[in-house]
Order: structure tokens, then C-alpha cells, then sequence
């Protein structure tokens, strides 16, 4: 597997979720993580109402649907319609406003380079009020980000 092309696909992820905002998802809120061995990076698109907390693991998802060997030749626009047709009663729980994540999201987007990865927690990093990511930062986080935090 070519780590490369691993980090940028999975790293696709994210740019799904910020078209998913645009789209009015913007309920959607992800969870990112490391396996306990530290070499998989896991995501969960989670949503979370008055009395429901639903997540999916996406990095799952798009490990099944592509090969780890190539990039995944798919625009984010593909890649978000083929979530969206997917998870239908999913996004459902998504179509409420949160302006202030979603802007939050975008920043944190903004400073991740090509392929880089956030992490809320891993094995050896318990949640805090930043991620860290593949390439050293830290992104601080909105306050009490974790209490939305699944498979923790």
C-alpha cells in the first residue's frame, strides 16, 4: 500500500464532508481517529440530535469501494453524491444548520497540506481541546468537541 496515496484518498473524506455542508448537511460533524497500531486512520461522519447519536465509519466505507493502491480518480462532487445516494436516512439527521461548525471545519480544512490527517484521539493521545494531525499540527478544536466523540 502506498502510503501516499492512502493519506490522500482518506483525506478526500474531509472535502466530502465540506460539500456535504454545502449541500445543507451541516449537522455532519466527523470523528478522527488512529488505530491502536497507529498506521489506519479512522473516520466517523457523526450526527447528533436532541435524542439520537448516529455515526457511520467512512474511512471504511471508501476503503471498501477503492483500491489502496491508486489514487481514487472521482471528484469530491462523485464521491459526495455516491455517500449521499448511500446514506440516504443517514444525512436525514444531518439537514439542520450549524453555522458555527461548519465555518470551524473549513479553517481546520484550510490548514491541512495535501494528504496531511487530523486525529482527535488515538491509543496513546486521549481527546483534548485540539486534533493533531499526521504532520505535527495541532488544531484547536470548538469548545467541548468531545462530547460528540463515538468509539472512544
Amino acid at each position: 500500500m502506498n502510503e501516499n496515496h492512502y493519506k490522500i484518498n482518506m483525506q478526500k473524506l474531509l472535502f466530502v464532508v465540506k460539500e456535504l455542508h454545502i449541500r445543507g448537511f451541516e449537522n455532519l460533524r466527523i470523528i478522527p481517529s488512529l488505530s491502536p497500531t497507529g498506521l489506519a486512520w479512522r473516520c466517523n461522519f457523526v450526527s447528533v440530535s436532541d435524542r439520537n447519536k448516529e455515526a457511520i465509519v467512512t474511512s471504511t466505507w471508501i476503503e471498501k469501494k477503492f483500491s489502496k493502491e491508486k489514487n481514487i480518480e472521482y471528484s469530491i462532487d462523485e464521491l459526495t453524491d455516491m455517500f449521499e445516494r448511500e446514506y440516504v436516512n443517514f444525512l436525514k439527521m444531518c439537514k439542520r444548520e450549524n453555522k458555527e461548525y461548519v465555518e470551524w471545519f473549513s479553517m481546520m480544512l484550510d490548514k491541512l497540506k495535501e494528504g496531511e490527517l487530523p486525529y482527535a484521539f488515538a491509543e496513546y493521545f486521549s481527546p483534548t481541546d485540539f486534533w493533531k494531525t499526521s504532520e505535527g499540527q495541532e488544531i484547536n478544536t470548538l469548545p467541548d468537541e468531545k462530547r460528540y466523540y463515538v468509539n472512544y
